[in-house]
């Protein structure tokens, strides 16, 4: 049976940036599959159902934090003890936190068209648990700065998520294959920004490198409960893992 999952965090919303390339084939994405049928395998069905409230927790958690944080910076900005220069500065981080906030929204949506045409699993909420301790547990650090050192560290792991789907056993041509195409181009660029922003909150190169193997460790240990999903579905963990893990030496 299809049931609508329960959202992880926030409510649906809708994308306050419209603007932009990736973001215009994404809308296209999410308006051509609402009126077309997505087909799977029975065996990718019954992966896909397990992997969908994996995926959408992080992309509502991303909501969330980059909302939180575009509010923190208007409140900040109300400060009529501001410089000139922190308050400008300011106006063009919230530019850039707002466009990921509408991107990560559109892949909210667009994850969303996906999960509602597959049946719904029973231990969907036990997956759900999972995800949102760990994603609640990035929050939990001294300083903004940290919060976005691991924001950035984990849309690493996500652009190179969605690499591996991109190039699964479904296809380079199937529906489900280009839409983790359009998010992982959208990522990589949330990678930027949100190292930016750390750094220009005090982060350092030493900060980064404390944090990699930690959130990585834990998105993957997150991620493996869920193994056997992936693999159904050509996406090999432990070559990700290992992947990232080079990269970071």
């Amino acid at each position: 049976m299809t049931i609508k999952i329960k959202r992880c965090f926030g409510k649906q919303a809708l994308p306050k940036v419209t603007q932009g390339n990736n973001a215009l084939r994404l809308q296209d994405w999410i308006n051509l599959q609402a009126q077309t049928p997505l087909l799977f395998s029975d065996n990718q069905t019954e992966s896909m159902a397990r992997l969908l409230p994996l995926l959408l927790c992080g992309e509502q958690s991303a909501q969330l934090v980059f909302n939180q944080e575009i509010i923190r910076l208007h409140v900040q900005d109300l400060d009529k003890t501001l410089s000139t220069d922190i308050s400008q500065r300011n106006g063009k981080i919230v530019t850039s936190l707002m466009e990921v906030e509408s991107d990560e929204c559109r892949h909210d949506i667009a994850l969303q068209t996906v999960s509602d045409k597959l049946p719904y699993i029973e231990d969907t909420r036990q997956v759900q648990r999972l995800a949102k301790r760990f994603y609640s547990g990035l929050g939990r650090v001294n300083d903004y700065s940290q919060h976005f050192v691991r924001i950035a560290i984990l849309d690493t792991c996500v652009t190179q998520i969605m690499q591996a789907f991109e190039t699964s056993k479904l296809g380079g041509e199937h529906p489900f294959s280009v839409l983790c195409g359009l998010i992982k181009k959208d990522e990589a660029k949330h990678v930027y920004i949100s190292r930016h922003h750390a750094i220009e909150l005090g982060a350092t190169n030493d900060d980064f490198y404390q944090q990699q193997s930690l959130i990585t460790h834990e998105l993957f240990q997150l991620l493996t409960s869920q193994h056997h999903s992936f693999e159904n579905m050509g996406v090999c963990l432990d070559a990700i893992q290992h992947k990232l893990e080079e990269k970071w030496q």
